[in-house]
């Protein structure tokens, strides 16, 4: 097939042509702290680079890693200014207010009072690329937030569908009643969860499905009125216990008769903090001990990584579910052919991205971009094909800096820039830290590569300083202030503030969460709402990187990777052995 860029292709078919497995300093060696140094181009690799036509790449995995998480953020939302002609309100929005971009609320976005072709540009070869690019960035509106017409009294709510009375929710599809959770789908009543379907009842609930009045449960699965359980199925009425398959009151993974389970429980008054935090030790003392499935794979065919499910040729992935052929990708469904890629689905052909997908093939270098095909460098860019370097388009063809071309005059100028840029050096890369909509610290790269102020303007990353609660005129709790037993609680605790016992913010328990707190007997937190979240994302992910920990298998001592730090003293198992302790 005839090329559409053959200056370009030709360009990079010459550097490709010869290239063989090499050594490469990581450019960002002397940056981020995180880098490591010196990293292996290998002959998979460069099979992708030969697929993709691009050059190889000059930052190590991990960089990489932290860069595209510094472009998705799932728990972090402010008041700040509203930039639509004529609002002089605040708005909700996931975008910080240390921010430089234009930012519209939602409803202005969508309108027709604005258009972002009128932002166009044309490419100045005479000046680098991605100077030009972030001029247009500044100039297109951003929106404040993405948020579902469809759910209802969710305001403090990104992304999902059909949520109804969500409260720092993100990700919250067809659920209701749901408070500070990340990916939830079709359930009710959960708060302080992450990744959790078909539940009801639930607090602190972390990758589970199909659980009815739970709480403190992990990587569980099919169970009913249970508390502090680890990797059990088809549980009822059970007490602190790890990998159970089909029981009844069992405490601690001993079993007991009906009447000696409830006299059990009854005597340990989980209303008290105290008490509630004596049973969490000790689970977790528990948890350690009992067998873990250190890689949490199923159905993982020639692949390397954690949470694979249904995957086959992945390596160096972490949660992947119905993908092929995918390389250094984290959290992707029904996914295939692909690299580099952070947070995408239902998509293929995906290289240097971060939080594309829906039918969506062929991209490259592009961030929140939905519906894409064929495009390079597109941000916030929905329904286009054909694109190169846009910010903000909808149902566009051929459109480079947001200037329409004509399809035969695109490809020429596209074959211009492209090869300015790879003779510039600047081609084959994922965007800097700036284009970013989000904060570092505020974004997911906050949780899996933090770095303090200092460290974060190192990298180029903007840092948002906290925004505390207005606290003049409350009344203020701080640690043994607060009562220990929910039952001690009075109404007048709505007007109060809580003093977050390892961060120093204060925060306010609302009227709805109390109520929740009262029905599941839970004594009230002691730690800011964001705080739970960040812990909740802990037990999910591995501590400090977002990827797997090499290991070894306690019992087979086959080599592993580990969602958990090996550091930790869990008793790793690899899934064959599991299986055969286990199940």
């Amino acid at each position: 097939m005839k090329s559409k860029t053959p200056k370009f292709d030709k360009l990079v078919d010459d550097i490709l042509v010869e290239l063989q497995p090499f050594e490469f300093e990581c450019i960002q060696k002397n940056i981020s702290k995180y880098c490591e140094k010196k990293f292996k181009i290998t002959e998979e690799d460069i099979e992708f680079y030969k697929l993709f036509k691009v050059p190889p790449q000059r930052c190590c995995p991990t960089c990489r890693r932290q860069r595209r998480h510094a472009f998705n953020n799932r728990i972090n939302l402010y008041k700040r200014r509203d930039d639509a002609p004529g609002n002089k309100k605040e708005v909700i929005s996931y975008v910080p207010p240390g921010s430089p971009f234009t930012v519209y609320n939602l409803d202005y976005y969508r309108s027709a009072n604005w258009d972002p072709v009128s932002y166009a540009t044309e490419y100045d070869s005479s000046k680098p690329f991605f100077d030009q690019f972030y001029d247009l960035r500044l100039k297109v509106p951003q929106y404040s937030i993405v948020r579902d017409p469809s759910s209802v009294n969710s305001e403090y709510s990104l992304n999902g569908r059909n949520l109804k009375n969500g409260y720092m929710v993100s990700g919250g599809n067809n659920s209701e009643n749901l408070w500070y959770c990340i990916f939830t789908r079709d359930s009710r009543e959960i708060m302080d969860s992450h990744n959790v379907k078909q539940c009801e009842r639930c607090y602190e609930t972390v990758f589970v499905r199909n659980l009815n009045t739970c709480i403190f449960c992990y990587h569980t699965s099919d169970c009913i009125n249970s508390s502090f359980l680890f990797d059990c199925r088809n549980c009822q009425d059970c007490f602190g216990c790890v990998n159970l398959r089909n029981k009844k009151y069992c405490f601690f993974n001993q079993q007991l008769s009906k009447e000696q389970y409830e006299e059990k429980i009854q005597s340990i008054n989980l209303d008290s903090r105290k008490k509630m935090k004596e049973m969490a030790d000790r689970f977790w003392e528990f948890v350690k001990i009992n067998p873990m499935r250190a890689p949490r794979t199923i159905q993982a065919i020639d692949s390397t990584g954690v949470l694979i499910v249904n995957s086959k040729n992945c390596h160096n992935v972490v949660s992947c579910d119905n993908a092929e052929h995918e390389r250094y990708v984290d959290m992707v469904t029904n996914h295939k052919d692909s690299m580099d890629v952070y947070t995408s689905g239902f998509a293929e052909l995906i290289y240097e991205s971060s939080w594309v997908g829906d039918n969506t093939s062929n991209i490259k270098f592009s961030f929140a971009s939905k519906n894409v095909s064929d495009s390079e460098f597109l941000i916030n860019c929905h329904h286009c094909q054909y694109c190169f370097a846009c910010v903000g388009l909808e149902n566009k063809n051929y459109h480079i800096f947001n200037r329409p071309y004509k399809p035969e005059e695109y490809f020429m100028e596209l074959d211009r820039i492209k090869t300015s840029m790879l003779l510039r050096g600047e081609y084959g890369e994922f965007l800097p830290y700036r284009f970013s909509t989000f904060a570092y610290n505020g974004a997911e790269s906050g949780l899996s590569y933090p770095l303090d102020e200092k460290e974060t303007n190192m990298i180029g990353a903007l840092y948002q300083p906290n925004i505390e609660l207005k606290t003049e005129g409350l009344k203020i709790l701080r640690g043994k202030e607060i009562p220990d037993s929910i039952f001690d609680v009075e109404d007048d605790i709505l007007n109060k503030v809580i003093i977050c016992e390892k961060t120093g913010r204060p925060f306010k328990i609302t009227k709805s969460e109390l109520e929740f707190y009262r029905k599941f007997k839970l004594s009230l937190p002691r730690f800011h709402p964001l705080e739970r979240m960040k812990n909740t994302y802990i037990h999910l992910w591995s501590k400090d990187k977002n990827m797997g920990y090499p290991g070894i298998c306690k019992k087979c001592n086959k080599k592993l990777s580990s969602l958990y730090d090996p550091a930790d003293g869990w008793c790793l198992y690899c899934e064959e052995c599991y299986k055969r302790e286990v199940y």
